[in-house]
Parts: structure tokens; sequence; C-alpha cells
């Protein structure tokens, strides 16, 4: 082993020295239907802001004795879920608490609500929920840090930093772990931490890592915090704006835990109006339990393994160099395969059969499928993507597979690399990328891949069920070094499967 991998493990044997006593734990999320305030764009008094956010703390309260009652050990609740979202700066500012650095000083708002001048209110019921429940609890609230100009050049003009805040308790009620939002997303209410963090804490079942909704898409925090502190579970309170055909809230978290072979519980808020919505507990090899659209709230429960040091180490050099191994050779078959094809692409990138297609406003290149079984290629840029597939009898509609190399930078910014297959809302390429939940596009199999950039592809497969979107079960199919393979059908019909890449460095 070289001095690199000496290192991997010697600092794998420092984080992971913690003994974990349970094999398995019982874990929730609660897919919360915010009671949002009036006036959330002028200020109002303290009390008003407590009577508002009690509104939800009181359901809190009963969400948490419904899992105390069904066995649940950490409870996950959802961004914004204290006060809602469409707030402004000064709006917010009388809903924020001061909260401490639980790595400088140990502090149970529950046992000492007095030690921040009675300024804890919040903070105190939570603590006190979690106490009386004897269960870890991770939220999502507002901090307020004040800060001088003169010693810190980032200090906002009004004297104080506002954070999108998690916070997480033991289940004594202590204040174990306080993570700030790094990448915000239409919350100017808020400002990001100067330096993104790296949080994560210990329970008795293993080790969670912690990030807020979009920091999930970014490589600081969310991938660097996994690979570099080897996290094997990671608890994400979210407030994500559904956005299929690639970004449906249950789609992206679910290809997330799976990519990244961990255990995923992603709590989101429930504003069905604002397409906001789609909770899950998700593991590497598919969901435990999700819930998507509806106008009501739910509490998810679902049993998982702990990981152990063993799951940890597999994060070793040689299985990386295993994985970019596999990559690169699958690169090399793609890149042989496609080049005439590629050669077409150069200037401008159509060919034969091949139309330029929008999905989630990135231009793709795409292809009609033609056949019911057949070896597709398909290319942009520097990125060839195949098909090798077996369908069924079509519906009347097209049925498009498409590539995409490109920065996207609708909403965000990102670096994708994209192959996608889907059924198209219609019987005009014109309509192929349009979202849909309905479909009737049947595979009896297929293997999806392409010549990625880097490591971090995500398996996407969204389906339909009863004419709303759905996920495939994990046991149906299979993800290994970037390809995604579907054996014997997925039981109910396909609105996409895609392998969607980041390259982070090139955001």
């Amino acid at each position: 082993m070289n001095f690199v991998g000496w290192i991997i493990v010697f600092n794998c044997l420092m984080l992971c020295s913690v003994v974990y006593t349970q094999k398995t734990y019982r874990a929730g999320v609660y897919a919360h239907r915010v009671i949002q305030p009036n006036g959330t764009h002028t200020s109002v008094s303290r009390q008003k802001a407590l009577d508002n956010m009690m509104k939800n703390i009181n359901i809190y309260n009963n969400v948490a004795s419904e899992a105390r009652n069904k066995g649940v050990q950490i409870l996950v609740f959802p961004d914004d879920g204290l006060y809602g979202h469409d707030f402004t700066r000064q709006g917010i500012g009388p809903y924020l608490e001061y909260i401490p650095d639980p790595t400088k000083e140990t502090w149970n708002p529950c046992t000492d609500p007095e030690k921040y001048n009675n300024n804890s209110d919040i903070l105190w019921n939570l603590s006190c929920i979690a106490q009386a429940n004897n269960i870890y609890m991770v939220v999502n609230m507002g901090n307020f840090k004040t800060c001088i100009k003169s010693s810190d050049p980032n200090c906002p003009t009004d004297g104080h930093y506002q954070f999108n805040t998690d916070v997480v308790f033991d289940r004594n009620g202590t204040l174990i772990a306080r993570y700030h939002k790094t990448h915000l997303y239409n919350e100017d209410q808020f400002d990001a931490p100067a330096e993104p963090e790296h949080i994560f804490f210990d329970t008795p079942f293993g080790r969670f890592g912690l990030f807020t909704s979009l920091d999930m898409v970014f490589k600081t925090p969310a991938i660097s915090l996994i690979e570099d502190y080897y996290i094997t579970d990671v608890v994400c309170p979210a407030a994500w704006a559904d956005l299929p055909p690639l970004l449906s809230s249950i789609q992206f978290h679910s290809a997330f835990a799976m990519g990244m072979g961990i255990n995923l519980l992603a709590a989101n808020l429930q504003v069905p109006g604002d397409s906001i919505y789609g909770s899950g507990i998700y593991t590497a090899n598919g969901y435990k339990t999700f819930y998507d659209i509806s106008n009501q709230s739910k509490l998810l429960v679902a049993d998982l393994n702990s990981n152990s040091i063993e799951d940890v180490n597999d994060r070793t050099e040689t299985e990386m160099n295993r994985k970019q191994n596999a990559t690169s050779d699958l690169k090399h078959v793609l890149v042989k395969k496609a080049s005439s094809t590629k050669d077409e692409f150069d200037t401008p990138h159509i060919t034969s059969g091949t139309f330029m297609g929008e999905i989630f406003n990135d231009t793709y290149a795409m292809k009609i499928l033609e056949n019911l079984g057949d070896v597709v290629t398909v290319c942009d840029n520097s990125l060839c993507c195949e098909f090798d597939y077996q369908m069924m009898e079509g519906s009347g509609k097209l049925v498009a597979f498409g590539a995409f190399d490109g920065l996207h930078t609708y909403l965000h910014r990102m670096y994708l690399q994209v192959c996608v297959v889907l059924e198209c809302a219609g019987s005009s390429p014109q309509t192929c990328g349009i979202p849909t939940e309905e479909s009737n596009l049947y595979f009896r199999e297929f293997r999806l891949m392409g010549n990625f950039s880097t490591k971090y592809v995500f398996p996407e497969v969204l389906v339909s069920d009863s004419g709303r979107k759905s996920l495939a079960s994990g046991d149906l199919y299979d993800f290994h070094d970037g390809v995604l393979e579907v054996i014997n059908g997925l039981r109910l019909p396909l609105i996409s499967a895609s392998l969607l890449s980041r390259d982070y460095a090139r955001d």
C-alpha cells in the first residue's frame, strides 16, 4: 500500500473509533404540511413569531410521541418546517435564536433554559420533546449570530448573520450538532457560512452526516462530508421543489443514496401548491419507504442496517481505483463504438435520426427509439451514451434516448452529464422531455451506460403507478460500475431511466 493508502486507513481508524452497539435501527422522517404565517415580508413581534412557530412545534410534539410509540430511534423534520418559506431578511428576524456550537460547549436547553437570557424558547421546546420521547431528533430552524464589521469583513450591514440551520438533539435533549446550510436557493433572508461546514454526529447505531436540501447537489459539503469523514448514513432536512423528469425529489434522493452507497433519511416539506413535496428513507439498494405529493402530512418509518467499520473500509483507495478503472474501460468501449457517430456531432452535433430536445432548460441530443429491441448510441460533446434494450409493444407515444454534456445554468450552476431514456408526453419529438406522470412504456430488459468524466454517477428510475410517478423497487434493477441494468422488467411502466453524473470541478 502506498503512502496515500496508509493515510486513508489511518484517518479511517481515527474517525471510526466509536463503537456502535446496535446492528439495526428504526428511522423516521416526517413529511410536514407546514402551517405558514401571513405577513412573512415584514417584521412581527417576537411573541407573534413564537405563537406562529408553536403551531408547528405542537405538531412536532405529537409526531415525536407517535414515533416513540412506533419504536423510532432517530426522527428527521424538514427544512423550513417551523415557519415555512418566502420570508424577507427583516421578516425572518423575530423567528431566529442564538444557537451555540456543540463542539465547543455542552448544553441541554431543556434542563438549562435560562443559559442564554431566556431567548431559547424554540430550542427549549425541541430539546424537551427529544428528552420526553427518548429519541434523537433532527430539526431545521433559524440561527442569529452577531458580528462586527471592523473585525469581520464578511459581517452583513445589519450587524448579524442569519443562518438556515439544522440542529440535532440526543435522547436526553442535549444539543449535539449544528449545521449552517451552504447552498441557499431563493433564501435572501439567510446568509451562507463563510466556509462550508462538515458536520456529523455519533449514535449507538452509527455515525450520521448532516446537510440540507440543495446541498446534496454539490460536492461541498455533501460529497466531501461522505468521503472525507467516512459517512454511511445521512440525515437531510429538505424543502425540495419537485423537478421531473430528472430532479424529482424522491427520484434524485433515491439515486443519491444508491450512487453514494449510503442510507439517506430525507424529510421534505409538504407545500404542493409550490411543488415542494416528496420524502423518503433510502438505502444503497433502493428505497425503504417514500411519500410523494399529497395535501396531508405523514410520518414514514423504516428499519435500516447500521453500517459497520467494514462498510467504511470499502471506501479505501483500492475500491476507488477499481471504480475509476471500470469507468475508464467503459469510456474506451463507448468511444470506439460511437466514433463514427460522434464525428458527426462536432459542428453542429446533429446526425441522421437525431434531433435537439429540451429537458429542464438544457438542450439534449436525442434519438427516437424506432424498434422494439436495439442497441442505440447518442453523443453530446465528449459524452456518448449507449442503450441496449428489449421493449414491449409501444403505447403510441414516442420514446426518446438522449445525452447532455454541459453546464446547466437554469436555477443553479452545475455541470451535468446525463444519459436518459423517457417516454415523450405525446406523439411528436417536441414533447420529449415535457414532464409527465403517466406512462405505458414497458421494458423486458435494458442496459444504460455512458463514458462519464467522473465517478459520481447517480442511477434514476422513475415509474408510473396508477397515473402517478413512483419509484421502482431496488430489487428490480442493478447499478454497478456505472451501468444501470434491468433484467426481468420493472413491473410498472417507465417514465424515465437516467444516469445523472456530476462533474463538480466544472461547475
